[in-house]
């Protein structure tokens, strides 16, 4: 990943983070801007998305044309295959909505307003991100639309509420789904920056974002993980190592918080290791102890 797209991408967070709204507890199972749903990872959302561009054929389409949403009768959902709708409505009918979706009685319905769709039709990146966001509410969330919620995304923002952790907001699944809808997986990992991303599959920066934050979790995680067995592995090597210069290890007073022995010694000055139980803590901050 290039040192100009990590940066990018960790002052978009940055700026995220400094601007979410706050809540009210208070909210209607009729309508709301967001609702607690049962827990995902950002991984489980992603591999679910790409499931359903598989059960929609669309597994190895680089650019997917979110009219041809409007042609499909049944979507894959968490709850199994469900009869699906997506109607194109007037601007007045939803007036403070770019799209909108439901149950109907028979069908998880999405609406979308007029003046959407025909952005969509020239391939700005909200609208069709929007298309992606509503399907992924249809795909996640069938289990309260069937229940009589109504999943709306605001033309000016939906609130979200600081008492829903991310990974049981709707909303926040609903965007991680777009983007990985969205965006094929083996085409973005050889762009640059989120620029390119988004100029290449037709989405608003928001969504580029997010495929970016997805990524990096991912390319970051295993390369922690091998580095603190690596670490470990030399540690270890040291220890045993009767004849090594380097064999010398002064330990903290503190107890390990696993196996309560004190032989806590620091590795690479960020991190500690306990010589009897090879667990890795983080360096100690502001004064905090072990015990």
């Amino acid at each position: 990943m290039p040192g100009l797209a990590r940066a990018f991408f960790y002052a978009l967070k940055e700026a995220m983070l400094m601007g979410d709204e706050l809540g009210s507890k208070q909210r209607n199972i009729t309508m709301s801007d967001d609702y607690k749903v049962d827990g995902l990872s950002n991984a489980q959302v992603r591999a679910l998305a790409k499931r359903s561009r598989a059960y929609l054929n669309l597994s190895d389409a680089d650019f997917i044309d979110v009219l041809a949403l409007e042609k499909i009768d049944q979507i894959w959902t968490v709850l199994g295959p469900k009869p699906f709708r997506l109607e194109v409505v007037s601007d007045s009918e939803l007036p403070d909505d770019s799209g909108l979706t439901t149950f109907d009685g028979v069908h998880v319905l999405t609406r979308v307003r007029r003046g959407l769709r025909h952005d969509a039709l020239l391939g700005h990146g909200y609208p069709r991100f929007t298309y992606a966001h509503e399907l992924g509410h249809a795909t996640l969330h069938p289990k309260h639309l069937l229940q009589g919620a109504s999943m709306p995304r605001r033309r000016q923002g939906n609130t979200r509420y600081n008492w829903i952790p991310s990974f049981q907001s709707a909303e926040h699944q609903a965007m991680v789904f777009a983007a990985a809808f969205l965006i094929n997986d083996d085409t973005a990992r050889n762009l640059a920056t989120a620029d390119e991303v988004a100029i290449r599959f037709g989405l608003s920066l928001e969504a580029a974002r997010i495929y970016f934050e997805q990524l990096l979790e991912e390319i970051e995680r295993p390369l922690s993980a091998e580095r603190v067995r690596r670490m470990a592995d030399e540690f270890k090597a040291i220890v045993a190592d009767k004849d090594s210069p380097t064999r010398t290890i002064s330990f903290l007073d503190d107890p390990c918080l696993a196996c309560s022995q004190k032989q806590l010694f620091p590795v690479n000055g960020s991190r500690y290791m306990c010589r009897a139980c090879d667990r890795v803590y983080d360096r100690y901050q502001d004064g905090d102890q072990a015990g």
